[in-house]
């Protein structure tokens, strides 16, 4: 029977994986693998545990790391999950396979990295002159040649790893030499090939090119054969010497440890917007008041449901929240005509799209009341089933703002959290940029006599409705432990 907890799987009358290790007096080793339960991996499980997690990881670069050690279509399986999800993917082939691997294990992979002998065994038969193609390089081409995508390295122990590029670029790469670790001796090899793939994943990651990642990993599994063990050898971030560290590490890491918030759009601009109004111009770089959350973006083709603004807002943040699994944002923003009683509404994006700008300004012909409210309602869920917190803020044009704009959201038995207020305006004949809504229609009283449209993106964000209700929001993440 089985059960899954935090992506990791367990099933009742099978043992765990061993691995038992022989060292020599040289401290090379040789391994046993016992593969237990690793064996009844299966690729679906693997599928629905890698888009869980990639849901969730909030570095800007997502990296998959696979070796052999599992069934070999658990082990594609996650290579093409990778790629599906826009990661860069890497196949370690150890324990090297006896048999030739599938085609589309190579063109899955964007990085292989075997060892020597890996090498040799997964290019048996594939060079048609033997004595003029042995070399790493040459035989390295030849898996280039099956289908990777970017780059061949093939780990040398001692002397480093040498890197073949998809272009032909040949580069040797070794640990430097003044790490500190070089002047102990080495102990035990066992694990220095997994030390190298995991920092190299981890330097990647972190947006280190592949070169200078590959230089750095190498001085991370130098490090790892002076000391007894596999996992035990490995050294923690506090105990890289400077030349391993990279600029700023600490804040990528804090990064990438962040929990993450989706923002449900596919609008660069909206993304751009949010991350100015939340203080985020640039995730890496020093804020005075940084969010404890990561922040980035999908599009979901959510459906356009009918009912008022609260309602639609919380059912699509919750199908939202189920579609990726882990915290989203979710925002609706209606442009409501007075004169219209309200319409049209949430369903001004079809309105705008349908009629343009022209349309919009036609719709109150022949009416006095050229008033309206604009009104942007965030919605918030941290995971599935969970509750929806609510961030609003009403822009009147002018002070006409229907009472049921602001009681509707107490219908609800949900926790919301409720801003609100008022900037006069007018709608008026579109000006300026047409690109970003119905904001060339609507000019607000301390725009200057501007359109949001015409208004510079500072001095929209400081009166829009969105900007203040962003504000919100972030205050409302500094404060809460969610």
């Amino acid at each position: 029977m089985k059960y899954l907890e935090s992506s990791v799987y367990a099933q009742d009358g099978i043992v765990t994986g061993v691995a038992p290790i022989t060292v020599d007096n040289q401290g090379e080793n040789n391994i046993i693998v016992c593969p237990g339960a690793n064996a009844e991996l299966t690729p679906l499980e693997v599928k629905q545990s890698m888009e869980n997690l990639i849901s969730q990881q909030t570095s800007s670069t997502c990296i998959v790391l696979v070796q052999l050690e599992i069934p070999m279509d658990s082990a594609l399986q996650a290579l093409k999950t990778g790629k599906e999800l826009g990661c860069i993917t890497i196949l370690n082939p150890a324990p090297a396979p006896s048999n030739p691997l599938e085609e589309e294990f190579f063109k899955f992979t964007d990085i292989f990295i075997p060892n020597e002998t890996e090498l040799k065994v997964l290019t048996q038969g594939l060079s048609k002159d033997d004595e003029t193609n042995s070399s790493e390089a040459a035989l390295a081409k030849l898996l280039l040649a099956k289908g990777v995508d970017k780059s061949v390295i093939v780990t040398l122990g001692e002397r480093g790893a040498m890197l073949v590029e998809k272009d032909g670029t040949i580069t040797m790469v070794e640990a430097d030499k003044d790490l500190p670790c070089n002047s102990l001796p080495v102990v035990d090899t066992v694990g220095a090939g997994d030390a190298f793939c995991g920092s190299l994943a981890s330097y990647l990651s972190m947006g280190i090119d592949l070169r200078e990642a590959a230089n750095k990993a190498c001085g991370v599994a130098g490090m790892s054969v002076r000391k007894r063990g596999a996992q035990s050898s490995y050294p923690t971030l506090n105990e890289l010497p400077e030349q391993l560290l990279i600029p700023n590490v600490s804040k990528k890491v804090d990064e990438i440890v962040k929990p993450r918030i989706t923002f449900v759009t596919g609008n660069k601009k909206k993304v751009e917007e949010l991350q100015r109004l939340l203080g985020i111009t640039d995730q890496s770089s020093e804020q005075s008041d940084p969010i404890p959350f990561h922040i980035t973006n999908k599009k979901i083709d959510l459906p356009e449901l009918q009912g008022e603004p609260e309602e639609i807002a919380i059912e699509k943040c919750k199908i939202a929240t189920a579609e990726v699994n882990g915290p989203v944002l979710v925002e609706d923003t209606c442009l409501c005509f007075n004169a219209l009683n309200g319409l049209p509404g949430p369903y001004i994006k079809w309105f705008l799209e349908k009629t343009g700008h022209e349309g919009l300004n036609n719709m109150l012909t022949g009416f006095e009341d050229k008033t309206a409210y604009a009104q942007t309602i965030f919605s918030l869920c941290m995971e599935p089933g969970g509750e929806v917190y609510l961030f609003r803020y009403v822009i009147c044009t002018p002070l006409i703002v229907p009472l049921v704009a602001f009681n509707s959201c107490f219908n609800f038995s949900i926790p919301s959290f409720l801003c609100s207020g008022t900037t006069d305006g007018t709608i008026v004949n579109a000006r300026g940029a047409l690109d970003f809504g119905w904001d060339p229609v609507f000019e607000p009283f301390e725009g200057d006599g501007k359109t949001y449209a015409e208004l510079t993106k500072d001095e929209k964000n400081e009166i829009s409705h969105r900007g203040k209700a962003f504000r919100k929001l972030k205050e409302f993440l500094l404060q809460k432990n969610l």
